[in-house]
């Protein structure tokens, strides 16, 4: 049976897109900060956006909240100025994301709660980190 991360990273353009999956546990949260530093270097040295689906994540412990909030403040120090949150559709899902991401947010940095990718996607384009597929 092949194992299937608890998240997914890809760089498209000027945005790293981000799917979670499942349960997020502390090794689970401790590889993801590694990957989504490793995958975020391209973009590193100009603005950059981040898109966060939620759709799939699961209720998770919250001693992985730290290492979340590591993330998003590291992400603020080097530029991220644009974040699309695709919401899960149970409100206490959104509610522990809010929470493990509960840091200081510069007032220069877009963040959207959207229901959808092609919202998300429209939002990015609009903003300049993607440009129109066609």
């Amino acid at each position: 049976m092949k194992h299937i991360k608890a998240y997914q990273l890809e760089v498209q353009q000027r945005t790293l897109w981000v799917r979670a999956n499942g349960v997020s546990t502390l090794l689970v949260a401790s590889d993801y900060q590694k990957d989504f530093k490793a995958a975020a270097q391209p973009l590193l040295g100009s603005e950059w956006a981040v898109v966060v689906d939620m759709r799939l994540w699961q209720m998770s412990p919250q001693q992985v909240f730290d290492l979340f909030k590591a993330v998003v403040s590291w992400s603020y120090t080097n530029q991220l100025k644009h974040v699309e949150v695709i919401k899960p559709a149970d409100p206490l899902l959104l509610w522990q994301y809010l929470k493990a991401t509960d840091v200081e947010q510069p007032d220069d940095v877009i963040r959207n709660f959207v229901d959808d990718e092609e919202t998300a996607r429209l939002h990015l384009q609009a903003a300049g980190y993607l440009t129109i597929k066609t």
